[in-house]
């Protein structure tokens, strides 16, 4: 991975890093806190000799006296020095607990004598290194003249008494904190490196890239209108999701340039990755810019188009591959612009027959004459296979990847099987968390100037198409004249100057009347079908 992947992980877990250093200097200072205090003073002793009457007297006494110190540095430590401490200051110790507490030493090349003592407060340590010193001395003393040596001269006196310390040993608090902070920040790092290696999720684009060189076409963000909540697409609005839909569909008008056929298969690795919403918001968006678009729900299984744009489902695919029913009789137009919807119909046993039939085929065939574009809304590729064979009959395949939905695994077992159908392939990643950054640089949360409105959009019956009323957002400009916003740079859509206008209160009347004439019509296909399938297909 490269320094920016590096930085990318740190940032994505910059939560647990915060945490984790905040721990770790808790911690350290809590250690800090809760260590038991101990102070240490040093008395330093200058050992010398009675005046030498030649140079050649004073070089032998000062070698003497170096190799007395190394002795004297371990007699500090002794029992006939500890034991009058002990006595003479009431410790509760033992001479083997008090030699834990007292040490000495001499500096190479000196005379100087330091003995060292740790207490529990700053007064105890200093009286217990004077002690220790001046009990040093008299054994030192007591010893060299009971072997008789004190023609020696060898002399010990006090350079330096004891100081009482003023700050206890060990580093300082900043110190430990600081040192808290760097650990907590390495086990930070590690726990973030381990996690971004552990998890399979793809929670960045870079992690598509690494398992495959399709084309992303574009990065769809999350939306919440009110609009994604009913199931009905956001039609000619200025939001993100609106514009990244728009980007998508100027990027697919340059990759499909060389494709065999205008039939689009949108598909997924696995459910719950915005297939389905993604190939109606492109249809949509399609049709606005002109051209004469058909969606056909393919998947068999679980069919959402009908339920998502507010269709009758009861007569659909299904109805015209057992030959119930002529394709064009089925299908159903959607909105202002040249969208027809062929949904998926009643539910059979055999889906898998069904695409694989003659009957499909000729039907596709049918469709990508009819039409500029024909998009598929396909199952999932893995659950089931029947993605695969639709994915045959395609001119192009747009494989949607849903952020912190799938895995890498699943999406490259998923590509693998789509590179045996041997059609072009192209990737669109959805669900990507707003203020992220896109594909083209900007982020998504990039949207235009909002525009003074004199009244909140709202729903309003098209009519006057083949006897169908839908649903198109509408708004009314200051003008008071109904107009459309602005669908793009490459768009032509047609827009007609005035659209159907509904007087105050009765809007719902006539959308129950389209409701009303939509099951009309969905239950005289239905009877048709059941005369014209015979016996053989009422089941």
């Amino acid at each position: 991975m490269s320094i920016v992947d590096y930085v990318r992980i740190l940032r994505k877990n910059a939560v647990l890093l915060s945490v984790m250093i905040t721990v770790g200097g808790l911690c350290a200072g809590a250690a800090f806190l809760l260590q038991p205090r101990e102070y240490t003073s040093q008395t330093e002793l200058f050992v010398s000799t009675v005046e030498a009457a030649n140079p050649d007297q004073k070089q032998i006494a000062s070698a003497f006296v170096q190799e007395r110190l190394r002795t004297y540095v371990d007699l500090a430590n002794s029992r006939k020095v500890l034991e009058p401490v002990i006595r003479e200051l009431s410790l509760d110790f033992t001479p083997v607990e008090l030699d834990d507490k007292v040490s000495a030493s001499s500096d190479h090349g000196t005379v100087l004598l330091t003995v060292d003592a740790t207490a529990a407060s700053p007064g105890q340590a200093a009286l217990l290194s004077e002690s220790v010193a001046n009990n040093l001395t008299k054994t030192i003393t007591d010893l060299e003249s009971r072997h008789g040596k004190a023609q020696s001269g060898i002399r010990l006196a006090v350079a330096n008494d004891a100081i009482v310390p003023v700050s206890p040993d060990g580093p300082a608090w900043w110190l430990y904190v600081t040192i808290g902070m760097l650990l907590g920040a390495a086990l930070g790092i590690a726990g973030a490196l381990f996690r971004s290696a552990v998890d399979s999720k793809i929670r960045e684009i870079s992690g598509i890239r690494e398992i495959t060189n399709a084309p992303i076409l574009g990065s769809l963000p999350m939306h919440s209108d009110s609009s994604s909540r009913t199931g009905l697409p956001a039609l000619r609005q200025d939001t993100p999701y609106d514009e990244a839909i728009r980007r998508l569909r100027t990027n697919l008008r340059f990759v499909r340039v060389e494709d065999s056929s205008n039939i689009l298969a949108v598909t997924s690795s696995i459910p719950s990755e915005g297939k389905t919403s993604t190939c109606i918001e492109l249809a949509v968006s399609l049709a606005q810019s002109g051209q004469r678009v058909a969606l056909v729900d393919v998947d068999l299984r679980q069919p959402a188009v009908a339920d998502r744009l507010g269709l009758e489902n009861s007569a659909g695919l299904t109805t015209a591959l057992v030959g119930a029913a002529d394709v064009h009789d089925l299908l159903q137009p959607w909105g202002q612009d040249e969208l027809y919807v062929l949904t998926a119909g009643d539910s059979v046993a055999n889906p898998v027959e069904l695409i694989e039939s003659r009957a499909m085929a000729k039907l596709m065939a049918v469709l990508g004459n009819d039409f500029d574009t024909v998009l598929l809304d396909c199952p999932p590729v893995l659950p089931v296979t029947d993605g695969l064979l639709l994915a045959k009959s395609a001119g192009r395949i747009v494989h949607v990847v849903a952020v912190n939905q799938a895995s890498r695994n699943e999406l490259d077992e998923a590509l693998q099987d789509l590179s045996v159908v041997d059609t072009p392939l192209s990737l669109v990643v959805n669900k990507v968390p707003l203020g992220h950054a896109d594909l083209n640089g900007y982020t998504v949360s990039y949207t235009s100037a909002p525009q003074e409105r004199t009244a909140e959009p709202q729903l309003v019956p098209s009519g006057g198409r083949s006897g169908h009323e839908h649903t198109i957002l509408a708004e009314r400009t200051a003008s008071g004249n109904w107009m459309s916003d602005q669908l793009g740079s490459d768009s032509t859509a047609h827009i007609p100057r005035r659209w159907p206008v509904t007087e105050p209160g009765s809007g719902r009347q006539q959308d129950a009347t389209a409701n009303q004439r939509s099951a009309t019509l969905a239950r005289r296909l239905g009877k048709r079908a059941k005369r014209r399938s015979g016996p053989e297909h009422r089941s």
